[in-house]
């Protein structure tokens, strides 16, 4: 049993909220979006790659007729070639998008995905939007952030505590909405009872550690309690941008 719950919240500094989320249970798809870019540009990028993934998941889950418009790899699962797919489709319709409205011009979104498929996860991501597991009380981040600062910090440039005031730290190296060849690398392991996996946004990470997180989600309380706990711990750091957490338990 796959249990769930997700909050996005427009913080205390912005007026509006970028980010889109989806929780999925029906197909296993647990999906965070940061929208990037000016106006509402972003929260519109946000929202066709969250839709636009979730059409395509659903479509090879209930279909075996399916086209593969970037080619079909023998060399990984069916799961993996189809959360590939479908994180290059949103992309390319961003990129449409983008092109043809004036008002998007330059709109992108970041992405962390996770498909539940039988006893196996299969995630991806897409900038710094991440994801963590919390396994036997210890979480770890299965995400790198695609980022300049992270980056530098992996080739020694910057270090761990300079990343968190580096007045960079939010450029992004790869972003759904580029032109530019989008490498998407889709990851799996087995699941395991309990397990707990937090999909969210910079507008969480930015202010809230790694220790906070691991104690606000592996203290028992409900999921639904816990999202709560998240999004109200960054609030009170400051808020400083939206903020959105998808939560997903394996039942014991």
């Amino acid at each position: 049993m796959i249990h769930n719950a997700a909050l996005s919240d427009t913080g205390r500094k912005r007026q509006t909220n970028q980010d889109c989320h989806l929780a999925n249970p029906s197909s296993g798809l647990y999906l965070v979006a940061d929208g990037l870019g000016g106006h509402a540009a972003g929260g519109i990028a946000a929202q066709m790659t969250v839709s636009s993934i979730d059409d395509f998941v659903s479509l090879v889950s209930a279909s075996a007729e399916v086209s593969w418009p970037f080619g079909y790899s023998l060399q990984i699962s069916f799961e993996q070639n189809a959360l590939r797919t479908a994180v290059l489709l949103a992309n390319l319709k961003v990129c449409h998008s983008a092109e043809e409205r004036e008002d998007c011009s330059g709109m992108g979104s970041t992405l962390v995905a996770l498909w539940v498929r039988g006893e196996t996860a299969f995630w991806t991501h897409v900038g710094d939007s991440r994801i963590y597991q919390l396994r036997g009380g210890e979480l770890r981040q299965l995400s790198e952030d695609h980022s300049l600062v992270q980056e530098q910090l992996r080739r020694g440039i910057i270090t761990a505590e300079e990343v968190k005031h580096h007045t960079l730290k939010h450029v992004v190296t790869r972003a759904i909405g580029t032109r530019d060849p989008l490498e998407v690398n889709v990851q799996h392991q087995t699941l395991r009872p309990g397990d707990c996996y937090l999909l969210c946004c910079d507008g969480l990470t930015d202010l809230v550690t790694h220790p906070q997180i691991q104690q606000l989600i592996g203290n028992g309380q409900d999921l639904e309690a816990s999202c709560r706990a998240l999004v109200d711990a960054a609030n009170e750091a400051g808020g400083e941008d939206n903020i959105t957490v998808v939560l997903v338990r394996v039942g014991e």
